[in-house]
């Protein structure tokens, strides 16, 4: 039993290590030549413009469901007015940035490990080693800075949309007139909370961008290896994120 439990914080450190490692990599390789350019372009034309509908989408139903919760229960206390405050709180503190990375882990993680992991069985990546071209540069580094660039800015979308799917429920069922509303929705933001949310999705697209990256080339086992470590890119990604969104809360915001 000791023998497995040790096993298995190996593979947790030497994971952690190697996904460290991949990103110091990328990050250090960063150049932004014509190909170079090229191919972050693409890879945030996948990320972002592609995502967007999704996050709106997502975005509006978060925003219509946190207003109608939080109007059903002020509406006991005759406090209805303050569902903009909650709304805009609770989607740009948390729901907005992390219901933004699950829908991109969702939708574009899992489709970067199954690409990266279809190269790495098929000795596509190592062919890239051998012509003298670092995989880290070639194919990590534009997925990486696409998440970073693009996160942020579906996040914003993503907010902005709820709360006006949350300004629908308040007038619509709580009699909040769409002035008082929005009056009430600026004044319960700050330019430190707007910098919060988006300095924890920054975090969170660098988190899903470095797991899926490294699980796509580290793939081995055929097509069964790719299945495995598609699906295990988006659990760790996922769980990633929530950890990191209560670490960030605890010490940095809370």
């Amino acid at each position: 039993m000791i023998n497995g439990i040790e096993r298995r914080f190996e593979r947790i450190f030497e994971t952690s290590g190697g996904m460290g490692l991949l990103l110091v990599s990328a990050l250090r390789h960063t150049a932004f030549g014509r190909q170079d350019r090229r191919r972050l372009l693409q890879q945030m034309l996948v990320v972002g413009y592609q995502t967007v509908p999704l996050a709106l989408l997502i975005g509006a139903f978060v925003g219509m469901t946190l207003a109608l919760n939080t109007g059903l229960a002020l509406q006991t206390y005759g406090q209805t007015v303050l569902i903009a405050q909650v709304v805009a709180l609770s989607l740009m503190r948390e729901m907005g940035p992390v219901i933004t990375a699950v829908i991109i882990t969702g939708r574009v993680g899992a489709a970067m490990t199954a690409e990266l992991g279809t190269m790495a069985v098929n000795d596509e990546i190592d062919v890239l080693r051998v012509l003298g071209i670092r995989p880290e540069r070639y194919l990590v580094m534009p997925r990486i800075l696409a998440a970073l660039l693009m996160t942020p800015i579906l996040t914003i979308y993503s907010v902005i949309i709820g709360f006006v799917g949350g300004m629908i429920i308040a007038t619509n069922y709580f009699n909040v007139t769409s002035k008082i509303y929005w009056i009430k929705t600026f004044d319960a933001l700050s330019l430190e909370e707007v910098y919060k949310g988006f300095f924890k999705s920054v975090v969170f697209g660098l988190t899903y961008a470095t797991v899926c990256c490294y699980m796509g080339v580290t793939t081995r086992g055929g097509a069964e290896g790719v299945g495995r470590a598609t699906t295990a890119a988006v659990v760790t990604s996922l769980s990633g994120v929530l950890v990191a969104n209560f670490l960030l809360t605890r010490f940095l915001f809370g």
